[in-house]
Order: structure tokens, then C-alpha cells, then sequence
């Protein structure tokens, strides 16, 4: 019951994933957008914030690291300390906000499949 609850929402998010650059135009640059796959430049000065948002299947390069943090609907908060030359990669995300809780500017490309 519950792996079926899981492909659920995770097919879920990713049939509704939000446009990360259109809800966030100041901090994302779209690269490119073809063949299923974007790709997006963020960047986050200290104390920026992307608004509320979703990510379909995904995977990214840190370019220059700092305290990242979000928090989910459910108010669950989780922080990851990125360091340059890292990458990241995860699956389906329910909606959640994030910001740069450090004192240097972060900035990463993410790879989303659309």
C-alpha cells in the first residue's frame, strides 16, 4: 500500500512540477530546454529566496557552495552545506520554498526532466 501511495505522489509531482524560472525570474536562468530536459542556472545571493515550487526528477552541479535550507509544506526544514565541484541528485519533490541561509552567494545548474 504504501509503494503505491509513493509512485503516486511521485508520478503526481512530476506531472505537476512547477516551472522553477517562471515563479523565480530574478534567481533562475533557463539554459536550455529541449529534449525532455532543462537545464537552469540558480543563483542565490545571502539571504535570497525562491518562492514556493516542486521539482520533477532532477540532478545538479554546484558552482559556488554556501548553507542552503528549505522547508516543506508539512514544515519539515532540511539544510545541506554545498561545496563547489559537488553534485546532487534526487527524484520527484512536493512542493516546498528554499533560500540561502549563508553569508556567500550560491549558485548551481539543476537538470530537470520535464
Amino acid at each position: 500500500m504504501l509503494a503505491a501511495f509513493y509512485v503516486s505522489s511521485v508520478f503526481t509531482h512530476q506531472l505537476f512540477a512547477q516551472d522553477l524560472c517562471a515563479k523565480n525570474p530574478k534567481y533562475c536562468k533557463l539554459l536550455t530546454d529541449t529534449g525532455g530536459v532543462k537545464m537552469i542556472l540558480v543563483t542565490l545571493p545571502p539571504g535570497a529566496a525562491l518562492s514556493d515550487h516542486t521539482h520533477p526528477l532532477n540532478m545538479g552541479y554546484i558552482l559556488k557552495g554556501g548553507l542552503y535550507k528549505w522547508t516543506y509544506e508539512n514544515g519539515k526544514t532540511e539544510s545541506y552545506q554545498m561545496k563547489q565541484g559537488e553534485e546532487f541528485h534526487g527524484g520527484a519533490e512536493p512542493p516546498h520554498h528554499s533560500w540561502n541561509a549563508g553569508k556567500t552567494t550560491i549558485q548551481f545548474v539543476l537538470v530537470e526532466k520535464s
